[in-house]
């Protein structure tokens, strides 16, 4: 439908009686996945639902509405993803397992939330502006700063000048999050024993970890 259709008649009223809150939010996610978020305008998203900017003030007074909105999904997400790690909280089991086992996880959720991890880890943007920023904010990074954390308390795990615990839990971050969306995309269709192939890796990280000490 053109802009002048939308514009004439009962045509108009269409697009209008269609959108909705979530219909609304799902397109500014499309766009911010696209374009980035300073892509996200009330002209753009009007343009993507194909309807006047002005009628989806009707469900956001403003931008910033709009933007609470979103967030407001990011936070839903946030706290499934943490959810699915709760079960691991109170496992009896050494450091270096417990890193292997999150890392995992964290490749299980991707393979059973695609569309939330998608959401969460490539499309939402990070608050922070700093790294400092984000290795103090209570985000998901969490999750692995307190399984390295743990680790180095215990002695199993030895930090030393520029690998400290913020750096190795950014490498296993890394790691097990290019793993999943290999499995996502690349991978696909390509038959494997990832188990294995995933754990044997994890393990050589938690080897790293140890800094090739056997504790």
């Amino acid at each position: 439908m053109t802009s002048k259709q939308v514009r004439s008649g009962r045509q108009a009223d269409e697009p209008r009686e269609q959108l909705s809150k979530e219909r609304i939010v799902a397109a500014a996610l499309e766009i911010v996945d696209d374009e980035g978020l300073e892509a996200l305008t009330m002209r753009a998203l009007g343009q993507r639902l194909h309807v006047e900017a002005m009628a989806l003030y009707h469900y956001f007074p403003s931008k910033a509405a709009l933007l609470e909105a979103v967030g407001q999904i990011g936070r839903e997400v946030e706290a499934v993803f943490g959810g699915f790690f709760n079960e691991m909280a109170s496992a009896n089991v050494p450091p270096g397992e417990r890193v292997v086992q999150l890392g995992l996880r964290y490749i299980e959720f991707a393979q059973t939330h695609p569309a939330q991890f998608t959401l969460l880890f490539n499309t939402l943007p990070i608050e922070q502006a700093t790294w400092e920023e984000l290795m103090d904010a209570p985000t998901t990074f969490l999750i692995p700063q307190t399984a390295v954390q743990t680790g180095i308390d215990m002695g199993a795990f030895h930090p030393r000048p520029g690998y400290g615990r913020d750096e190795m839990a950014y490498h296993l971050w890394a790691l097990v999050h290019g793993l999943a969306v290999l499995r996502q995309t690349r991978l696909r269709h390509l038959e494997a024993d990832y188990d294995r192939l995933h754990r044997a890796l994890l393990e050589a990280l938690v080897d790293t970890f140890k800094g090739g000490q056997t504790s």
